[in-house]
């Protein structure tokens, strides 16, 4: 059986790449605001290693989007 934190870490990923897998701002918007309340801690550690990851592949591009987006979703579930 899975623990609770290996269960929001699975979340997490999975909305990671439809996050990073949505094709225009519209849909980007819907899943952000379909999951912002769901967002925790985990979310926003597993959104840290990707965008590591994309530095560390030397995709700065890819890793300041995703920091930008990561930065809008905090200020968003701050609000909540």
């Amino acid at each position: 059986m899975s623990s609770p934190e290996t269960v929001a870490r699975q979340h997490a990923q999975a909305l990671l790449k439809e996050i990073i897998q949505a094709k225009d701002k519209d849909q980007l918007q819907k899943v952000i605001g379909d999951n912002i309340s769901s967002c925790g801690s985990m979310f926003f550690a597993e959104l840290e290693a990707v965008v590591e990851d994309f530095q560390a592949r030397g995709d700065e591009t890819s890793a300041r989007k995703l920091k930008e987006v990561g930065d809008f979703m905090a200020r968003l579930r701050f609000m909540i």
